[in-house]
């Protein structure tokens, strides 16, 4: 299951900023993923949904299987390609963390992003380092060891998870180039995420061989502040002897501070 939920984090750190479209469609690599899913789509599925349909009219009992595997399959991918999403569904109010640019390969791009895969406010704050690849367009200019905020989307987990197995990211500079923008939501990252996350770039190695390209934080190697925040979902919290979060305040109350 995916994307039924957002992670136990603070909400206002979600993208809210507007979105420069002229922009996402010079610099974000997604832009042609959902035109390239739809045209495989039509064409594959809708040939091999005819290829199905001739071979279970036409052909013996093992037409009729090979034509409703092919029909199957043709179908799948021309759903695929109808939900697919498009660019600017990962900045439509994700939550932001910090990303670190690790390596290029002529268009290849390499970006180590560092989120919270907790999904009960009330537990200690678990995160994982993630691996993001992606085509770097010619409009765009990416630095090794550049830090990027990026936007967190694509969560993947079974309901009754506590904790996110997966998720992607994007770099909000696919969003927008106003400088303002880009500024503040680094701004917005606590210092000791980007910190933790420069820690993990000891762990790349480790990382590149994971096939799900995901590596946990262990707790021991979180400092205090991401253990044990003074806020979650936005409201001050006291931890318990347990380990638990009891609240303690409101939304106001973290915002007046």
């Amino acid at each position: 299951m995916a994307d039924d939920g957002w992670p136990a984090g603070d909400p206002r750190r979600y993208f809210d900023a507007p979105i420069d479209p002229v922009h996402l469609r010079e610099s974000s690599p997604n832009v042609y993923r959902r035109a390239m899913w739809l045209a495989i789509g039509i064409v594959v599925g809708c040939g091999l949904l005819a290829l199905g349909g001739w071979s279970i009219v036409d052909g013996g009992w093992w037409g009729v299987l090979l034509g409703v595997l092919a029909a199957l399959v043709g179908l799948l991918l021309f759903v695929r390609g109808l939900i697919a999403s498009n660019a600017t569904k990962p900045f439509r109010g994700g939550p932001l963390a910090p990303g670190m640019v690790m390596e290029q390969a002529d268009d290849t791009v390499r970006m180590l992003v560092l989120g919270e895969i907790s999904r009960d406010p009330a537990a200690t704050p678990e995160f994982a380092y993630r691996l993001v690849t992606f085509r770097a367009r010619e409009q765009t200019h990416f630095v090794p060891g550049q830090r990027i905020p990026c936007v967190l989307h694509g969560f993947v987990a079974p309901p009754w998870s506590g904790r996110w197995w997966s998720f992607d990211a994007s770099p909000i500079t696919w969003a927008t180039a106003d400088q303002t923008v880009l500024d503040g939501a680094a701004s917005a990252i606590p210092v000791p995420e980007w910190d933790q996350l420069l820690a993990g770039a000891q762990r790349l190695g480790e990382i590149r061989r994971k096939w799900t390209r995901l590596a946990r934080v262990s707790s021991e190697d979180l400092p205090e502040s991401l253990r044990r925040p003074p806020t979650r979902l936005g409201v001050p919290v006291e931890w318990q002897a347990d380990g638990r979060a009891r609240f303690v305040g409101s939304v106001a109350d973290a915002v007046s501070v």
